[in-house]
């Protein structure tokens, strides 16, 4: 099967906050494990108030990420209990379009998550997201559409970015404007940008 991307975002704890490079350092050790392709550690950009720390990692299965939660899933946990201070929100995507890599290696990245409108289907959506996605490569942006492998219905469009003022300001340019349009009358979505660290 394809490589699969596990997304972990939640509310940042002060421990996050002033101790993100230990815990990228902790998470590192702990998933040098078989299976894994890369990791990176992000805190939301400071424009939207960094907010929420994220936990990305690329795996080259399912069924390797699976193993990993089966091995070391509670050891895991018990660290990621120390970085958040709310509510864990996970998802799993495997790529529909491009690998996800240029965007998440960018200095800024575009995190795009949604779920389609009662009455809307997931193919429309993802339709969508692929135009936003060509739009994106077209003007030199990296980008990859992901859809979920967890029964939870979401899709993921991740683009790569100097600043997030750069995104909003490519935002205003033609054909983007109408096929924004098009994916927010279809789906549900939030959109943040976080600064990434890969592991060393």
């Amino acid at each position: 099967m394809a490589p699969v991307l596990s997304y972990i975002t939640f509310p940042a704890s002060e421990t996050f906050i002033k101790e993100k490079d230990q815990a990228r350092h902790t998470i590192e050790e702990l998933t040098k494990v078989d299976g894994i392709i890369s990791s990176y550690v992000g805190l939301q950009v400071e424009e939207e108030g960094a907010k929420h720390g994220y936990l990305i990692s690329t795996w080259q299965s399912p069924e390797k990420l699976q193993a990993f939660r089966d091995s070391a899933g509670d050891k895991f946990n018990s660290i990621l209990s120390t970085l958040t201070s709310g509510e864990i929100t996970r998802y799993h995507f495997v790529a529909s379009q491009r690998i996800p890599e240029p965007a998440l290696e960018s200095k800024v990245t575009e995190f795009v998550v949604g779920k389609p409108k009662a009455g809307q289907s997931g193919d429309a959506f993802k339709a969508a997201a692929i135009k936003m996605s060509d739009a994106l490569e077209a003007v030199g942006h990296g980008s990859a559409i992901g859809e979920s492998i967890d029964g939870s219905g979401a899709y993921l469009l991740a683009a790569g970015w100097d600043s997030s003022a750069q995104h909003w300001e490519t935002a205003k340019k033609d054909p983007i404007p109408a096929i924004d349009a098009e994916i927010k009358s279809i789906a549900d979505i939030t959109i943040t940008h976080v600064s990434l660290t890969k592991r060393s």
